[in-house]
């Protein structure tokens, strides 16, 4: 019976669904094939572990002022937003060839933070709409699948590439992934135009505006409610530390890009193992908070027991604990999200965007200050452990 809906869940995915199933697997594609690398290629290029964090704060820094100060731009011009994100994601891939030294740190994150918000919130936007509200958890769960399911092979076939020819290499196969997902969802019509299809004068202009000229925030956070906001800033620090710990330890345990793929694939295995299902169960049970607690609860205490692997075998199978319970949290907050602001789409979606990135900016720092503090990375997976544990005040 059980296998009977999942399997009626996902032929409706695909048909209803699949020119943005397709869009989002083709980001996958070159984000977890390349993207998991690149600090691993900048402390192949010589930079160190806080370089590397710097690299990850400007990532999470360019969505939250664009979120923060610009979201009407985004808003008013979902129509060209994607383009402009894939063009800004094509973008970071290439000047990751051609750049080097601080440029390197600071230049390319600035595009991938483009990327990541003027994609996914009229992505996210855009699936809120074509979900029922009866069936929102399964359709959600779905979407939240395509990552980890991707990334159980496409790290593998990065270490591969790396070990075999060269990261430029990688880099220019990721970039032209995203070039053919334009061309895909631009309708063949990507070259016409191209100009007015980039929003990115609009954003500064807006930031100029509100950020420069008047300190005014576009955001209006007052519909959703506190404990829900910090257990959305909790996934972001979660998210953030993350994002910088998990390939440098990773590398530091497996020596060489082939073995870390390994690694990256084997805990995307188990995040997609808890992932399958849940949105259908969160759907039949109707208390969402109540399975967000349990997740929340033992992806910290998996988060902490990180901190005592001394040996490879020891970090995969917390690493993998870890993947397999904080696969619980993300799509049953954003659902959570979704339900509480169902008059009004565009504004729930803005508004996880932005406590994500606060989170991660947040998180990204803490570690920072570790690290200049001469503390060891691997203590930073105690804040990520708190951060996680504070989701269990979710209602």
């Amino acid at each position: 019976m059980y296998g009977t809906q999942f399997k009626h869940y996902v032929l409706a995915l695909s048909h209803r669904h699949g020119a943005l199933v397709t869009a989002q697997t083709l980001v996958a594609v070159a984000n977890t094939l390349a993207n998991s690398f690149v600090l691993i290629y900048l402390v192949r290029m010589g930079m160190s572990e806080v370089q590397c964090a710097l690299f990850i704060l400007v990532c999470a820094v360019v969505p939250l002022m664009l979120t923060a100060f610009a979201s009407r731009t985004i808003v008013s011009n979902f129509s060209y937003s994607i383009s402009t994100a894939l063009i800004s994601l094509a973008g970071y891939y290439l000047l990751l060839i051609v750049l080097d030294g601080w440029a390197l740190v600071l230049i390319p994150p600035a595009f991938f933070g483009v990327y990541i918000v003027t994609f996914w919130v009229p992505y996210n936007a855009l699936i809120m709409h074509i979900t029922s509200k009866k069936k929102r958890g399964a359709s959600i769960g779905l979407y939240f699948l395509i990552f980890p399911m991707v990334s159980v092979v496409t790290p593998l076939l990065g270490g591969a590439v790396i070990s075999s020819a060269s990261y430029d290499l990688l880099f220019g196969v990721a970039a032209a992934v995203v070039l053919a997902n334009l061309f895909f969802i631009s309708g063949f019509r990507v070259l016409r135009k191209l100009r007015e299809r980039i929003i990115i004068p609009e954003l500064l202009q807006s930031l100029r505006v509100n950020l420069v000229g008047r300190l005014q925030m576009d955001l209006d956070m007052r519909p959703v409610d506190w404990r829900l906001r910090i257990a959305l800033f909790a996934e972001g620090v979660q998210d953030g530390i993350f994002w910088v710990f998990v390939p440098l330890m990773s590398f530091e345990f497996a020596e060489n890009e082939l073995s870390v793929g390994g690694y990256l694939s084997l805990f995307a295995f188990w995040g997609a193992v808890m992932t399958v299902g849940l949105g259908y169960l969160s759907d039949r049970l109707k208390d969402r908070a109540h399975l967000v607690r349990i997740g929340a609860a033992f992806s910290a205490v998996s988060i902490i027991l990180v901190v005592q692997a001394t040996t490879p075998e020891q970090y995969a199978s917390a690493m993998s604990l870890a993947y397999f319970w904080i696969a619980v949290v993300p799509s049953f907050l954003f659902t959570m999200l979704l339900d509480k602001l169902e008059r009004y789409k565009k504004k729930g979606v803005l508004i996880r965007e932005f406590l994500l990135n606060a989170g991660r900016t947040v998180g990204v720092l803490i570690l920072i200050g570790l690290l200049l503090l001469g503390v060891d990375i691997s203590l930073s997976m105690i804040v990520a452990g708190i951060a996680t544990a504070a989701i269990v005040i979710v209602k």
